[in-house]
């Protein structure tokens, strides 16, 4: 005996003989066909898109922040920016900040480098194997020459070569910084001097060459550019 064809099976609407199955059949194949075209599109997309570039956070100022200003965290917003070439002196994170005074006016937006800073002391940031030294000078007048940031050549008052050339000068004395006790009565006068940075090798040089007398060595700073 013939048995008639499941219930499930029948789909006249769809696999039948008639005008309207048939188009059902053919935008089905079209649906389909668009699929997989735009599946292909995406995969090829994917395939071809260059990673994105690496990135590193960098803190930058949340508001316009005027010179001499010491930073709080309200003042301080991190964004992410392309690790490579990361702005120089840049800091990752605001706690390094906190507490430190600008020594320019930063916009809002702009990144806030270490070089934006005062300096905690003279031998803040200096490379590795430098040290700050402190020299007497034996000429005031030559202190109005320079000033932090100069290159000078270092000569001993007495004569003879150069004992450091195209050295930094991180700070000169204040005229009322040299002594605190110079304008008492009988007190003895401390002569001005600067600050500079020097390699060890040099602060040796300069410091052999002590005085007859026992002072200190002093130096005569010439700008060398």
């Amino acid at each position: 005996m013939r048995r008639s064809p499941l219930p499930g099976l029948q789909r006249p609407h769809l696999f039948g003989t008639s005008r309207r199955a048939r188009w059902r059949r053919w935008a089905l194949r079209r649906l389909a066909s668009v699929a997989c075209a735009a599946a292909a599109i995406v995969l090829l997309v994917a395939l071809v898109r260059p990673p994105e570039a690496p990135t590193t956070p960098v803190v930058v100022a949340a508001r316009a922040l005027p010179a001499g200003v010491d930073l709080a965290a309200a003042d301080l917003h991190v964004v992410r920016v392309a690790a490579h070439p990361a702005p120089a002196g840049a800091v990752a994170s605001p706690g390094t900040l906190l507490g430190r005074r600008l020594a320019t006016r930063v916009e809002p937006g702009e990144p806030i480098t270490l070089t934006r800073l005062m300096p905690r002391s003279p031998a803040d940031g200096l490379a590795p194997g430098t040290v700050a030294a402190h020299l007497t000078v034996g000429d005031v007048g030559a202190l109005d020459l320079v000033e932090p940031g100069s290159r000078v050549d270092l000569f001993a008052d007495v004569g003879g070569p150069a004992l450091a050339q195209d050295v930094l000068v991180l700070a000169v004395d204040t005229p009322g910084s040299a002594s605190l006790t110079g304008s008492l009565p009988g007190a003895e006068t401390v002569p001005p001097g600067l600050f500079v940075a020097l390699d060890r090798a040099g602060v040796t040089r300069i410091f052999a060459g002590q005085r007859p007398d026992g002072a200190a060595p002093r130096v005569l700073p010439v700008v060398s550019g």
